[in-house]
Protein backbone atom coordinates (compact mmCIF):
# COMPACT_ATOMS: atom_id res chain seq x y z
CA UNK A 1 0.00 0.00 0.00
CA UNK A 2 2.79 2.44 0.84
CA UNK A 3 3.08 5.30 3.29
CA UNK A 4 3.11 8.83 1.88
CA UNK A 5 4.81 11.64 3.77
CA UNK A 6 6.43 15.02 3.18
CA UNK A 7 9.95 14.83 1.85
CA UNK A 8 12.79 16.25 3.94
CA UNK A 9 16.28 17.31 2.85
CA UNK A 10 17.62 14.20 4.61
CA UNK A 11 15.66 12.08 2.12
CA UNK A 12 17.43 13.58 -0.88
CA UNK A 13 20.07 10.88 -1.43
CA UNK A 14 17.59 7.99 -1.38
CA UNK A 15 15.00 9.98 -3.32
CA UNK A 16 17.56 10.91 -5.98
CA UNK A 17 18.34 7.23 -6.59
CA UNK A 18 14.64 6.46 -7.05
CA UNK A 19 14.08 9.52 -9.24
CA UNK A 20 17.04 8.66 -11.49
CA UNK A 21 16.14 4.96 -11.75
CA UNK A 22 12.52 5.71 -12.63
CA UNK A 23 13.34 8.40 -15.21
CA UNK A 24 16.04 6.23 -16.85
CA UNK A 25 13.67 3.25 -16.94
CA UNK A 26 10.85 5.32 -18.42
CA UNK A 27 13.17 6.72 -21.07
CA UNK A 28 14.43 3.24 -22.00
CA UNK A 29 10.97 1.64 -22.10
CA UNK A 30 8.80 4.38 -23.60
CA UNK A 31 10.63 7.54 -24.56
CA UNK A 32 13.94 6.81 -26.27
CA UNK A 33 12.51 7.04 -29.77
CA UNK A 34 10.58 10.17 -28.82
CA UNK A 35 12.28 12.23 -26.11
CA UNK A 36 15.90 13.23 -26.88
CA UNK A 37 18.55 11.80 -24.55
CA UNK A 38 19.89 15.33 -23.99
CA UNK A 39 16.44 16.31 -22.69
CA UNK A 40 16.50 13.47 -20.17
CA UNK A 41 20.01 14.47 -19.10
CA UNK A 42 18.82 18.05 -18.64
CA UNK A 43 15.91 16.84 -16.47
CA UNK A 44 18.25 14.71 -14.35
CA UNK A 45 20.72 17.59 -13.91
CA UNK A 46 17.94 19.85 -12.61
CA UNK A 47 17.25 17.36 -9.82
CA UNK A 48 20.21 18.36 -7.66
CA UNK A 49 20.77 19.22 -3.97
CA UNK A 50 20.73 23.00 -4.54
CA UNK A 51 17.42 22.98 -6.42
CA UNK A 52 15.95 20.46 -3.98
CA UNK A 53 16.82 22.67 -1.00
CA UNK A 54 15.21 25.68 -2.71
CA UNK A 55 12.08 23.67 -3.50
CA UNK A 56 11.75 22.39 0.04
CA UNK A 57 12.07 25.94 1.42
CA UNK A 58 9.59 27.51 -1.04
CA UNK A 59 6.24 27.95 0.76
CA UNK A 60 4.12 27.16 -2.31
CA UNK A 61 6.12 24.10 -3.36
CA UNK A 62 5.72 20.67 -1.85
CA UNK A 63 7.26 17.24 -2.29
CA UNK A 64 6.03 13.89 -1.09
CA UNK A 65 7.75 10.54 -0.95
CA UNK A 66 6.13 7.14 -0.70
CA UNK A 67 7.77 4.42 1.36
CA UNK A 68 7.38 0.68 1.39
CA UNK A 69 8.91 -1.20 4.31
CA UNK A 70 10.64 2.01 5.45
CA UNK A 71 12.35 2.58 2.10
CA UNK A 72 11.60 5.42 -0.32
CA UNK A 73 10.22 3.96 -3.55
CA UNK A 74 8.67 7.01 -5.22
CA UNK A 75 7.93 10.69 -5.09
CA UNK A 76 5.85 13.56 -6.37
CA UNK A 77 6.35 17.30 -6.45
CA UNK A 78 4.12 20.25 -7.08
CA UNK A 79 3.85 24.00 -6.89
CA UNK A 80 0.80 26.08 -6.08
CA UNK A 81 0.59 29.06 -8.44
CA UNK A 82 -1.49 31.75 -6.83
CA UNK A 83 -1.50 35.41 -6.04
CA UNK A 84 -2.63 36.86 -2.75
CA UNK A 85 -5.97 35.03 -2.85
CA UNK A 86 -5.60 31.70 -1.03
CA UNK A 87 -8.48 30.26 -3.05
CA UNK A 88 -6.96 31.15 -6.41
CA UNK A 89 -4.72 28.10 -6.39
CA UNK A 90 -3.66 26.37 -9.55
CA UNK A 91 -1.29 23.48 -8.86
CA UNK A 92 1.33 22.26 -11.27
CA UNK A 93 2.24 18.62 -10.74
CA UNK A 94 5.91 18.75 -11.73
CA UNK A 95 6.74 15.07 -11.41
CA UNK A 96 5.50 11.77 -10.11
CA UNK A 97 7.62 8.62 -10.20
CA UNK A 98 7.85 5.14 -8.74
CA UNK A 99 10.98 2.98 -8.78
CA UNK A 100 10.71 0.40 -11.60
CA UNK A 101 10.86 -2.54 -9.15
CA UNK A 102 7.82 -1.18 -7.29
CA UNK A 103 5.59 -0.22 -10.21
CA UNK A 104 2.20 -1.81 -10.90
CA UNK A 105 1.44 -2.22 -7.19
CA UNK A 106 -0.91 0.76 -6.83
CA UNK A 107 1.76 3.00 -5.29
CA UNK A 108 1.44 5.63 -8.02
CA UNK A 109 -2.31 5.76 -7.41
CA UNK A 110 -1.77 6.07 -3.64
CA UNK A 111 0.78 8.83 -4.12
CA UNK A 112 -1.32 10.76 -6.62
CA UNK A 113 -4.45 10.46 -4.45
CA UNK A 114 -2.46 11.89 -1.52
CA UNK A 115 -1.24 14.71 -3.78
CA UNK A 116 -4.83 15.48 -4.85
CA UNK A 117 -6.09 15.51 -1.25
CA UNK A 118 -3.28 17.86 -0.23
CA UNK A 119 -4.27 20.24 -3.03
CA UNK A 120 -7.90 20.19 -1.88
CA UNK A 121 -6.81 20.99 1.68
CA UNK A 122 -4.85 23.95 0.30
CA UNK A 123 -8.08 25.21 -1.31
CA UNK A 124 -6.73 24.81 -4.83
CA UNK A 125 -9.22 24.55 -7.67
CA UNK A 126 -7.20 22.82 -10.39
CA UNK A 127 -4.20 20.53 -10.87
CA UNK A 128 -2.41 20.57 -14.19
CA UNK A 129 0.46 18.47 -15.53
CA UNK A 130 2.41 17.97 -18.72
CA UNK A 131 3.19 14.52 -20.04
CA UNK A 132 4.50 12.86 -23.16
CA UNK A 133 1.93 11.19 -25.42
CA UNK A 134 4.06 8.00 -25.39
CA UNK A 135 3.66 7.52 -21.61
CA UNK A 136 0.50 5.44 -21.90
CA UNK A 137 0.66 3.87 -18.38
CA UNK A 138 0.99 7.32 -16.81
CA UNK A 139 -1.83 8.75 -18.92
CA UNK A 140 -4.06 5.81 -17.97
CA UNK A 141 -3.44 6.52 -14.27
CA UNK A 142 -4.22 10.20 -14.74
CA UNK A 143 -7.44 9.39 -16.59
CA UNK A 144 -8.55 6.90 -13.90
CA UNK A 145 -8.10 9.60 -11.25
CA UNK A 146 -10.15 12.19 -13.12
CA UNK A 147 -7.58 14.11 -15.15
CA UNK A 148 -8.65 15.02 -18.66
CA UNK A 149 -6.61 16.07 -21.69
CA UNK A 150 -6.84 19.83 -21.93
CA UNK A 151 -4.36 20.69 -24.68
CA UNK A 152 -2.09 19.08 -27.21
CA UNK A 153 1.08 21.16 -27.33
CA UNK A 154 2.77 20.72 -30.69
CA UNK A 155 6.59 20.95 -30.63
CA UNK A 156 6.42 22.52 -27.16
CA UNK A 157 9.76 21.64 -25.56
CA UNK A 158 12.82 20.02 -27.14
CA UNK A 159 10.84 20.25 -30.39
CA UNK A 160 8.47 17.46 -29.36
CA UNK A 161 4.77 17.27 -28.59
CA UNK A 162 3.39 17.30 -25.03
CA UNK A 163 -0.05 16.72 -23.62
CA UNK A 164 -1.46 18.99 -20.91
CA UNK A 165 -3.84 17.21 -18.57
CA UNK A 166 -5.89 18.78 -15.79
CA UNK A 167 -8.18 17.90 -12.93
CA UNK A 168 -10.65 20.35 -11.42
CA UNK A 169 -11.10 20.01 -7.68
Amino acid sequence: MGIVRRMTIEDFGDELEVFTASFEDSWNRYEKDYYPRKALEFDLQQHNPENMKKTLEEPNSFRFVIEENGKIVGGASGTILRGNDIEGGLVRLSSIYIHPSHQRKGLGRTLLNHFIEHCKQQKCHKITLYTLPVLIPAMNLYLKLGFVPEAYLRKEWWNIDFLKMSKWL
